[in-house]
């Protein structure tokens, strides 16, 4: 193609999704050796190991031993290097110290401690404003300025990010921000260092310039500037980190920036079928912000997109769940198989139905629901209040939310503990046996404690876990939390007050005590098969993959777009985000919402997301269905259109089911009073079945676990009845 023969000058290729970019970002480099540019002047820059070790393969093939010339590299690496070799015109020597995110942490919390107004006990803060001031090229006095207005401690943050600055410059150190921001600052104030990196590199080679920053962008023109040879490969469409400091606008901008700059487009998509690209396409164009394209595929129309309407949070995962049953039926892997969420806190209904039905799956972007740290130390306090002699409870959160509670006053702790012959707590409590410091800190940690027991046997477990939140400290600290993290980490917490709610649904006289038993016998991870399990995950954790069918789920306006961009207007990035889940789907695509959802311990109603109409076109329809085609009804035949069974009705109309063992009860045998046996469950007594056939469902009481609901089409293969 003429992008990867074009040679001199500064190109820009607009590459939409699964048009090949990395073939074609190899396939240029090839070429210029095969011209006869040295492959030593040569330099490919990505932004994560694996893509720059992938296309380093991919080079290598291509071009055998040669290949090992070119310099190709992440930014971050690139910039290390060029430091070790030249960092002392900066002031540093070669063997400086790369700091960890963590030992970040630390410094800026020492230093904090000296510095007037600042508050050490918000170093997380400290630290993100530092990062994100370095990523805008910003020095502390700058970036108060571009804060002042908006953060009330804007002084202390200048001062911190000041001082922090001098103590890594007097230790000898970079953060992984100063590795980008010290070799812009290189090559500004050493132009012969400058002039040495051009000459080595002639040609410069970007792949997904969309995610540049402002650095970034900086660093590519300076190294370019000699010869003005600069080859980029992106697609705004798919410019989704804003967050951590991408600028949308230095790939819409490039022809500006590097005049005279040639503009190739990639339409064509190898990866997803008509009707997916369709649905892209109607969503991307509503974007202002964008280089006009239109991705369009080889592949033939393949499956409609399917759309479906729950009536809750839970009726929508146990129809994914019921869905992906249907898949394996039709010969479909649960490798091939994502359900994509906007955030993580959407992911534990679907977790828990997975996990309830024996289907394997790992969780990207974020830690299973029960694992995640936030979880287990809302989870700590409930165990300490339920068992006051839970050692290990109390050290997880004896110093969380973070009281000053360091590891000398634990050691003291564990000393009276073993000499009184008394739990953690109780000793704790002992004022006379430890030092005065201490034992302020922990009787202001062991009240906490007190007062939150005395709420276990008063109040409904749904009300109790929301005291939890509140009295711990989790509430305070996470929402006033600068740290957009913490928002999300928030969330996940108030999913927890779902899960008791939806326990408690099916266990209406279940105490907390009875919840914790609960989790703790079926949040283990036994039923994983090897690599063979469903990907569940946010959008923005499976940008670059795909697979043959995808689930988007949660399409609703608050929670895909968010509420901030609800509110603020600001729809364009969430649109993108769309695009890429939409994108990543071979064969097929379903997309849900639900009417209502639990959240932040309440039923709460949001509109369908505007993306779902934009999706389906001005003149298209919605059609619920609650199944996938049959392999008869796959559109190789053009003429043939797959089953609409099920439109409109919700949950029922499932007509697939995987396939049950020759000697399995029918499941009308399926009734109230009826014992069965569960694989991994044990004895359970049917309480309550919904529905006929296929479409049948059971809620089945288990001692210890209290009631769960099977899809009997999807965990008759785990079940089967106990004759008296």
């Amino acid at each position: 193609m003429k992008a990867v023969e074009d040679r001199d000058g500064a190109i820009l290729v607009i590459a939409g999704a699964g048009s090949g970019k990395t073939r074609v970002l190899t396939a240029r480099i090839c070429a210029l050796v095969e011209a006869g540019v040295s492959p030593y002047n040569i330099l490919a820059i990505t932004f994560t190991n694996k893509a720059a070790n992938e296309m380093k393969e991919r080079i290598q093939r291509e071009l055998g031993g040669s290949g090992y010339d070119v310099w190709t590299s992440t930014f971050h690496s690139m910039c290390a290097r060029m430091l070790r070799m030249d960092g002392e015109r900066l002031g540093y020597s070669r063997d400086f110290t790369i700091y960890t995110e963590l030992e970040s942490e630390r410094v800026v919390k020492r230093v904090a401690d000296e510095v007037q107004g600042a508050d050490p006990k918000r170093r997380g803060s400290y630290v993100n404003h530092i990062s994100r001031a370095k990523t805008a090229a910003l020095k502390p006095d700058e970036y108060y300025e571009a804060i002042k207005d908006d953060v009330t401690d804007a002084r202390a943050v200048a001062l911190v990010y000041a001082a922090y600055e001098r103590e890594l410059k007097k230790s000898n150190a970079m953060d992984f921000d100063d590795l980008l921001v010290k070799t812009v600052e290189l090559f500004e104030t050493c132009p012969d260092v400058l002039e040495r990196w051009q000459n080595r590199f002639r040609y410069i080679n970007v792949d997904e310039f969309q995610d540049t920053n402002r650095l970034q962008l900086r660093l590519v023109s300076l190294l370019a500037a000699k010869w003005g040879n600069v080859f980029v490969v992106g697609d705004e469409d798919q410019s989704i980190y804003s967050w951590r400091g991408a600028e949308i606008r230095n790939i819409l901008e490039f022809p500006e920036t590097f005049k005279g700059a040639k503009v190739y487009k990639l339409e064509q998509n190898y990866r997803s079928t008509k009707n997916i690209l369709e649905a892209a396409n109607n969503v991307i164009k509503h974007n202002n912000a964008r280089n006009e394209k239109t991705l369009w595929s080889a592949l033939g129309k393949g499956y409609d997109v399917r759309y479906y309407e729950a009536r809750t949070d839970r009726d929508e995962a146990d129809y994914v769940t019921r869905a992906i049953g249907s898949l394996l039926t039709e010969g479909e892997n649960y490798r091939d198989t994502a359900v994509l969420v906007r955030a993580n806190a959407l992911t534990r209904l679907f977790e828990e139905s997975f996990t309830l039905h024996g289907i394997p799956y790992k969780v990207f972007g974020g830690f299973r629901f029960f694992e995640r740290k936030e979880i287990k130390d809302t989870l700590g306090y409930v165990r300490l209040a339920i068992n006051p002699n839970d050692n290990d409870a109390f050290l997880r959160v004896v110093n969380y939310p973070r009281r000053g509670i360091g590891p000398s006053a634990v050691a003291e702790v564990a000393m009276v503990s073993a000499r009184l012959g008394v739990s953690y707590l109780a000793a704790a409590k002992h004022a006379e046996s430890l030092s005065p410091a201490s034992a302020r800190k922990l009787a202001a940690f062991a009240a906490v404690a007190d007062k939150i027991a005395e709420g276990i046997g008063e109040m409904k477990p749904v009300d109790f876990m929301q005291y939890v939140i509140k009295e711990s400290g989790l509430e305070n600290t996470l929402k006033l939390s600068d740290d957009p993290e913490d928002r999300n980490r928030y969330d996940n917490i108030e999913g927890l007050v779902a899960a008791v709610q939806n326990f408690v649904d099916d266990n209406p006289e279940a105490t907390i005590s009875d919840f914790m038993q609960s989790v703790s016998l079926v949040s283990d991870t036994d039923e994983m098969d090897g690599e063979n399990y469903v990907t569940l995950a946010t959008v923005h954790a499976v940008k670059g993959l795909e697979f043959d069918n995808v689930f988007v789920v949660g399409l609703e306006d608050g929670i895909f777009p968010t509420s901030t961009a609800v509110t603020n207007g600001d729809i364009e990035e969430e649109r993108r985000l769309m695009y890429v889940a939409i994108t990543r789907a071979k064969q097929r695509l379903t997309v849900s919402w639900a009417r209502s959802r639990f959240r932040f311990g309440k039923v709460e109603t949001f509109p369908k997301s505007r993306f779902i109409s934009e999706m389906q076109g001005e003149k298209a329809s919605i059609r619920m269905r609650a199944a996938f085609p049959s392999s008869e009804q796959r559109t190789s035949s053009p003429a043939r259109k797959p089953s609409l069974d099920g439109i409109g009705r919700g949950m029922s109309g499932f007509v697939s089911a995987p396939q049950r063992n020759a000697d399995a009860p029918d499941f009308s045998e399926f009734e109230k009073g009826v014992v069965v046996e569960h694989k991994r469950f044990g004895k359970g007594v049917v309480r309550e079945t919904v529905g006929e056939g296929e479409n049948k469902t059971a809620a089945i009481e288990f001692e210890g676990l209290g009631v769960k609901r099977f899809a009997l089409a999807i965990a008759i293969n785990s079940l089967k009845i106990v004759k008296e």
